[in-house]
């Protein structure tokens, strides 16, 4: 074990742990100096630097640095944190691969509270927008967790029924479409492909302030989500109180997927892929909750970064291009768990 101490906390990890996440914390300083660099505008390094923290350094790097490519950047990064992160707890609380968010139903009832709360209310403040999501997804995780409940949580049947409940949670904010207004429609459809285009400072303010207060309290929690994984029995021999425990995690999980459908729109595989590569770089038997989140804010930077350079005459949003490139990986894992290989 490496141990890191901050002020009178100490912090444990592995070294490849570590060396892991300095290696991700640095790859995703670079790639937001490209991301706020780079496209058609010809702005210097230094002229961006400067401009994304508010630094004036003239027109047009001011508005397109610090009101354009700084928040979507930023945007990103954070969405991407609070998707690696929900999705490896909920991999880990339910020991299975494939339960991440966006694959059991819980992005989906976020988008669908979403819209409701647009086709009932309006579009108004981002957080009451974000309070809907987070309505919907609370609701459809609670609907999961009873249809998935047999003396304790099925992990298949929690799979069953998350696809279940997505479909259902897919035909409500279709409905919901047909209801709105056109011109409320067509934005609610655009929001639910997933971009990061367009994202403001309030975005990231918004993203910024969920992540700030969900991640002390996930972490707080580490050890006893790292204990689980050995087992109820040895949890609760080890003093975990694994049913409060187990509950504030997933609450975590559900809130943070809700907030980045809020803020975003639903991304697809982010939450899926993230843990996984976590795993195989730091080659940990466990949970790695950091690792997750970096890698998932530099994977939809990345895939930002990447749709933005297609050669396509209308701007690829993220959500469209993480999903193709997302579902291959899915169809990876059935055919390695078919072959009796791990996931």
């Amino acid at each position: 074990m490496r141990i890191l101490r901050i002020g009178p906390l100490g912090i444990s990890t592995h070294r490849r742990t570590f060396a892991v996440g300095l290696v991700m914390l640095v790859a995703l300083g670079a790639l937001m100096v490209f991301a706020l660099s780079h496209g058609q505008s010809s702005i210097t390094v230094l002229e961006s630097l400067k401009a994304a923290v508010g630094i004036p350094v003239g027109a047009p790097a001011d508005f397109i640095v610090g009101q354009v490519r700084a928040p979507r950047a930023l945007t990103a990064v954070l969405v991407g944190a609070m998707l690696g992160l929900s999705g490896a707890i909920l991999q880990s609380l339910t020991r299975n691969p494939l339960a991440s968010p966006d694959f059991i139903g819980i992005s989906a009832g976020a988008g669908t509270g979403a819209v409701l709360t647009l086709w009932l209310i309006g579009a108004g403040s981002l957080w009451v927008t974000a309070a809907g999501a987070a309505a919907g997804a609370l609701a459809t995780a609670g609907l999961i967790l009873l249809l998935s409940w047999r003396h304790g949580i099925v992990p298949l049947r929690m799979i069953l029924a998350g696809i279940g409940m997505g479909f259902v949670a897919n035909a409500a904010t279709q409905y919901a479409l047909t209801r709105m207004d056109m011109h409320e429609a067509g934005n609610a459809l655009g929001w639910l492909v997933g971009s990061v285009t367009g994202r403001t400072w309030t975005h990231v303010s918004v993203a910024a302030i969920c992540l700030a207060v969900l991640l002390p309290v996930v972490l707080w929690n580490a050890r006893s989500l790292r204990t689980m994984e050995m087992g109820d029995d040895t949890a609760r021999a080890l003093g975990i109180a694994v049913g409060p425990a187990r509950m504030v995690l997933a609450l975590c999980s559900v809130l943070l997927a809700a907030a980045s459908v809020a803020i975003t729109g639903p991304i697809g595989f982010i939450a899926l892929v993230a843990p996984a590569i976590a795993l195989r770089l730091t080659r940990n038997a466990g949970v790695t909750l950091i690792p997750s989140a970096l890698i998932g804010a530099l994977l939809l930077l990345a895939a930002d970064q990447v749709a933005q350079l297609m050669p396509t005459t209308v701007q690829l949003p993220v959500g469209v291009f993480t999903a193709a490139v997302g579902a291959p990986y899915l169809l990876w894992l059935v055919w390695r768990a078919s072959r009796g290989g791990p996931a």
